[in-house]
This record gives C-alpha cells, sequence and structure tokens, in this order.
C-alpha cells in the first residue's frame, strides 16, 4: 500500500511521465524520430504540424513545430529537418513541453540534482545561445536555466553547477 502511494504522489508531482504521453527517449519522442521522413511526421499530426525556419545561425533552418499533445496552444516539439538522399528527414528534436519526460521522470521544470541523481552528466557548456548538461547514455542534451550564474559561458565541470538550476528544455540528437 505504501509503494502505491507513493507511485500517485510521485506521478501528482511531476517525478513520473504522466500514462497517455509519449516518453522522451534515446532519439525519440513517441513518433517522432530521429531518422524518419518528414513528410510521415507532418501527415501523422496533420494540422498541430506546421514547416518552420529556424534560421540557425543566419542560414534557412527547415524544421516542424509540433503540438502533440491534443488542441493546446503552445509547442511541444521542434523536429529539426534537412535533406538525406530525396526526403527531408528529422535530424533534432527540442522538447519544450514539460509534460513530455524521460521514463525516469526527468523533464522541463526538473532540477540539475533530480537530473544527476538518475543519469551521468558527461559534460555541461554553453552552446547555441544556451547552457547545457549532455546525457550521452540518453543522446540528449538537457537545456539549463543559467541566467543567475555569472561564470556560466565558462563553466565546464558538471560538479560546479547548482543542484537547484532547472531544466528548461531538452535537445535530443544521434
Amino acid at each position: 500500500m505504501e509503494s502505491l502511494i507513493a507511485v500517485l504522489l510521485a506521478s501528482l508531482n511531476g517525478l513520473l511521465p504522466v500514462q497517455g504521453v509519449p516518453v522522451v527517449e534515446r532519439g525519440k519522442v513517441g513518433v517522432v524520430v530521429i531518422g524518419a521522413v518528414a513528410e510521415t511526421i507532418y501527415n501523422e499530426f496533420g494540422d498541430r504540424a506546421r514547416l518552420i525556419d529556424l534560421k540557425l545561425e543566419g542560414q534557412l533552418s527547415p524544421a516542424l513545430e509540433i503540438k502533440s499533445l491534443g488542441a493546446q496552444a503552445a509547442v511541444s516539439l521542434v523536429a529539426e529537418i534537412w535533406p538525406a538522399g530525396n526526403k527531408l528527414v528529422v535530424t533534432r528534436i527540442r522538447v519544450l513541453d514539460p509534460r513530455l519526460r524521460t521514463k525516469d521522470g526527468i523533464g522541463i521544470g526538473s532540477t540539475y540534482g533530480d537530473l544527476r541523481s538518475h543519469y551521468s552528466v558527461d559534460w555541461v557548456g554553453p552552446g547555441e545561445g544556451d547552457f547545457f548538461a549532455r546525457v550521452e547514455a540518453l543522446g540528449i542534451s538537457f537545456m539549463l536555466d543559467m541566467s543567475a550564474e555569472q561564470a556560466a559561458a565558462t563553466m565546464r565541470n558538471p560538479m560546479r553547477v547548482p543542484a537547484d538550476t532547472r531544466v528548461v528544455g531538452m535537445l535530443l540528437t544521434r
């Protein structure tokens, strides 16, 4: 009975993935998979997906913006796409929805301490205008809110990141 209560409390506090919501896994979030044909993903989501240009480094950077969970107004995922052969394929996935979490319940709103208690952080550092903690075992770079840290631009030691720093996004790569 105590374990059932613990599971219920953990899921209510957002520590575990919500039933019916896809789990963030290595290279995939539900049907959005790195390497998948973009047209297939676009067709899967219909009017909940739209083609956008991220303009990364001032260059044309096509992506699919996906509202995956119901009729919400907010974007859940951004699937970056690039030509491969005669098709456009998903190359990276940016997770923006706090309901989307790893199997261990880590996602947007989790703390860096939560992340480290479940996964080994391989490196930390700035990139693409954000600050990341990389977990190679998952192929995920967790975006951290380092706005309060003066030395964030030069920080490279995972042990120096404050445990209460919040995860504000996830970037899935190969």
